[in-house]
């Protein structure tokens, strides 16, 4: 009761809750700008977390979290454009639903269904944290080293139809990782004679390069502007020919019930993927699409503007937030791309995610839950008051934005360690990541593979100290053997789902 106690008061203090409120705007404002994301903002903002409170700082993340995640889908709606990768699929039906006149139906939709799934999710992620990471706890170095050739598997497979692009980002990850000093041995390598580099890629410069200066600098050679006054001009033509009507386009509960089945399926689905280290709310979002249109009782209206249609995708990118934790409090293995953001604040903040984080934190991670509940509430309640602002927003001209991002990011860069040498990473990591994306080359591998890679590296060579040199230590456990024998049943499936979708990009 004294923890809980401890937990509730820090969760509603004046200065989380101001700060997570902040995060909520944010987010939504970030994501209903076409080509921004969650991940991109957490990353500028990870160089200031230190002039911040930990629960503060954590409340404001998780904030623009949650808030990133449900304003992709405004644009997605209003203009056809996702604004953010995740949002993809729920252009599918909400764009078509706000051409037949029924935008806010639409809009709504979204947002009941995006908060419904984002909380269960964190229910999810609150009961099955704690006991994940009570039998984590008693992993050795070969238990964890199977579990991290696991995650790797999963991260290179789970790429939408990309495998041998995911692995291939991942290997990029871990040979990022391997910069610095040995880690058994404290010698110095691949640091190409550049002092400063002994120490090892740092963080903060390099998620901030691959997220976001890599983002501005493609938006800078375009002009997301025209593309949307294009949509804008071709929706007022077709505007002439259609006739609103506000009375027909009035949100109840029979609707959000009509839908409900569809949020569920989206809930449930997302919350799964989640879960799986490296799948990502894009994978999420499709899967939940696919599968409430198969067991719909409306299937044809799937494509045509069906609420349905919006429900799902929606509930099941959102539902990724909560479970794309699970994996990185239990294990210190995030779930996602923007998980390893969150948990690289997290370490900054003097968290360490893992089996250990729940006993030695846990005033700080029982405040977290909490606010990760009540920060779904500020966003239903933020979005459902400024939903006609934030279509507007997604109007703001990139060559007004760009400029003043970039600054934010060398700034903050610099500010970290003053170090010029993170300036020079920071500007190496965004050429890196324009190239990646480019080529379509996923970036959350990547950033997995550099998290992941010294820990299994750690682990092996541990597990073979201890056996004087012998491989086969790795093959007498019995949890070792069952995550081995998982991955490999994975890939089978994989590779036997992708050759029945045609997918021809498998290998």
């Amino acid at each position: 009761m004294e923890l809980f106690s401890g937990a509730f008061s820090g969760a509603f203090s004046f200065d989380v809750i101001s700060r997570t409120i902040f995060g909520v705007f944010l987010g939504i404002t970030v994501g209903a700008i076409p080509g921004l994301s969650g991940d991109m903002a957490i990353a500028l903002l990870l160089p200031f977390v230190y002039k911040v409170a930990p629960n503060a700082a954590l409340g404001m993340l998780v904030g623009i979290y949650k808030g990133s995640m449900f304003g992709g889908s405004i644009s997605a709606i209003s203009f056809g454009i996702p604004g953010t990768a995740a949002a993809a699929a729920t252009v599918e039906d909400g764009y078509k639903a706000k051409m037949n006149g029924h935008p806010k139906q639409a809009l709504l939709t979204a947002l009941f269904s995006s908060v419904t799934g984002d909380v269960l999710s964190d229910i999810v992620l609150i009961f099955l944290a704690i006991p994940m990471a009570s039998i984590a706890i008693q992993f050795g170095p070969v238990e964890f080293f199977a579990l991290y050739v696991f995650a790797l598997m999963l991260i290179s497979l789970l790429t939408q139809g990309k495998m041998n692009k995911g692995l291939a980002a991942a290997i990029i990850g871990l040979i990022i990782g391997a910069v610095g000093m040995d880690p058994m041995l404290g010698t110095p390598r691949f640091n190409f004679g550049i002092l400063a580099l002994r120490g090892g890629i740092y963080l903060i410069p390099l998620l901030v390069g691959i997220f976001a200066i890599s983002e501005l600098i493609i938006q800078f050679s375009k002009d997301w502007h025209s593309v949307v006054r294009k949509k804008m001009d071709d929706i007022n033509q077709q505007a002439a020919f259609l006739e609103y009507d506000p009375k027909k386009d009035k949100m109840s509960i029979g609707i959000f019930l009509s839908t409900l089945k569809a949020t569920m399926i989206g809930a449930g689905v997302g919350t799964f993927i989640g879960a799986l280290p490296g799948a990502g709310s894009s994978l999420a979002a499709y899967m939940s699409y696919g599968l409430s249109k198969r067991l719909s009782k409306h299937p044809e209206k799937y494509g045509h503007g069906s609420l349905e249609g919006i429900a799902a995708p929606e509930a099941g990118n959102n539902a990724t937030c909560g479970a794309t934790f699970i994996p990185l409090f239990a294990f210190g293995i995030p779930g996602s791309g923007i998980a390893a953001v969150f948990g690289a604040a997290m370490i900054m903040l003097g968290v360490t995610p893992g089996p250990t984080m729940l006993s030695e934190n846990r005033l700080i991670i029982y405040t977290l839950f909490i606010t990760l509940i009540y920060a779904n509430f500020i966003n239903l309640g933020l979005s459902r008051l400024l939903l006609p602002l934030y279509a507007k927003i997604s109007m703001i001209k990139t060559r007004y934005l760009v400029p003043m991002v970039f600054a934010l990011a060398l700034l903050g860069t610099y500010a970290s360690r003053n170090s010029i040498v993170d300036i020079w990473v920071l500007l190496a990591a965004g050429i890196l990541g324009v190239i990646l994306r480019k080529n379509n080359f996923p970036l959350g591998p990547l950033v997995l593979g550099y998290i992941i890679g010294p820990r299994a590296e750690r682990s092996l060579r541990q597990a073979l100290l201890i056996s004087n040199g012998d491989w086969l230590i790795l093959f007498r456990s019995s949890i070792a053997i069952v995550l081995y024998i998982s991955a490999l049943v994975f890939v089978a499936l994989m590779y036997i789902f992708y050759k029945k979708e045609g997918k021809k990009d498998l290998c």
